[in-house]
């Protein structure tokens, strides 16, 4: 397993690294867990059916990281993967990229996702050498939404019925961060 990037949460040792197709297994059941939940923010779950959706997602996933086209990583505690988090739609010409995150219910709400997007912050500022760094979250999602604002992204706007899922519009909020933002914050 190649972490790349590590910090505590209390007790836990979290772990961000690169998926691997062992992780499918477990990744999979928390899908299936959470299902219900991640469906109402996540358009990707109804095409995640089985184990091997998951395989060939992460098998993907690999291949895109190593064209540098997509930085997938797992989020792990305890040795078990418990969500994902990533950079992607990476433009180097404007050096700007994306930011996806899910992670199991029962980790929510102990500053696990809001660590990891820090340290993923990071990666993308001091070592990818980008500028800056985008989320887009639901507009009803309280969750997601709070992760960017605990960590100084501002709201640049709402695209209105941006994307179509659970048979409605649904608005999207975006939140952005620059590099001389984060260094400011992180000095």
């Amino acid at each position: 397993m190649f972490v790349l990037s590590s910090f505590q949460i209390g007790q836990q040792m979290i772990k961000l690294v690169f998926p691997e197709e062992k992780q499918a297994e477990e990744l999979f059941e928390i899908i299936e867990t959470d299902r219900k939940a991640l469906s109402e923010w996540m358009p990707w779950t109804k095409n995640v059916k089985s184990k091997k959706d998951e395989i060939e997602f992460i098998n993907y996933a690999r291949e895109k990281n190593a064209k540098y086209q997509l930085l997938e990583l797992a989020i792990i505690a305890g040795n078990q993967p418990i969500g994902m988090i990533d950079l992607h739609s990476i433009d180097r010409d404007d050096r700007r990229a994306e930011v996806g995150y899910w992670m199991f219910s029962k980790y929510q709400g102990k500053g696990i996702m809001t660590e990891s997007l820090k340290h993923l912050l990071s990666i993308a500022f001091n070592e990818l050498d980008l500028n800056k760094i985008i989320v887009m979250a639901d507009s009803k999602n309280e969750k997601s939404r709070a992760i960017p604002q605990r960590l100084g992204f501002r709201q640049e706007g709402t695209l209105k019925e941006e994307i179509f899922m659970n048979k409605q519009f649904r608005d999207l909020d975006v939140f952005a961060i620059t590099t001389s933002e984060y260094k400011i914050k992180n000095s």
